[in-house]
């Protein structure tokens, strides 16, 4: 029986990171040609980095992810590519390339400006209508004084 050679080259972990390294590089080049006008060698980019995770097992981070349609795997721009909604709870965002849409969940918390009313113990502004501090009430309406 022969000896057990020793591997040479870079280790699995190794590999891993550098592909992180380089799909990262990747979306950031997608990003500057996607900006210049160039949406093919945008997708181009992406459709790089993708395979370079499926090659070293390397997974998309999930910023990264949701820049990309799963349908036709363009780089998504919201204005240019991407039409973004927000319904009754929910992101709609549609690729207007292809059609496809998304849907995900938005967490509702609460405005600052609501907050800070309550915090000072004045009453929250209503449709414009301005609120004196002192008083609590609308200013400028006669008829409801």
């Amino acid at each position: 029986m022969g000896e057990r050679r020793q591997r040479s080259g870079r280790r699995s972990r190794d590999n891993a990171q550098i592909a992180s390294e380089r799909i990262a590089i990747l979306f950031t080049e997608a990003e500057r040609a996607s900006r210049q006008g160039s949406d093919a060698l945008s997708e181009r980019y992406v459709s790089l980095a993708r395979s370079i995770g499926m090659r070293y097992n390397v997974r998309l981070p999930a910023r990264l992810k949701r820049r990309v349609c799963q349908k036709c795997g363009a780089f998504l721009v919201p204005g240019r590519n991407l039409r973004v909604r927000l319904r009754e709870g929910k992101t709609i965002w549609t690729c207007l390339k292809c059609g496809s849409v998304s849907r995900k969940r938005t967490v509702q918390r609460p405005t600052t400006a609501g907050q800070s009313a309550r915090e000072e113990g004045g009453r929250e502004k209503k449709s414009g209508e301005p609120v004196s501090r002192e008083a609590g009430e609308p200013v400028g309406k006669a008829g409801n004084r």
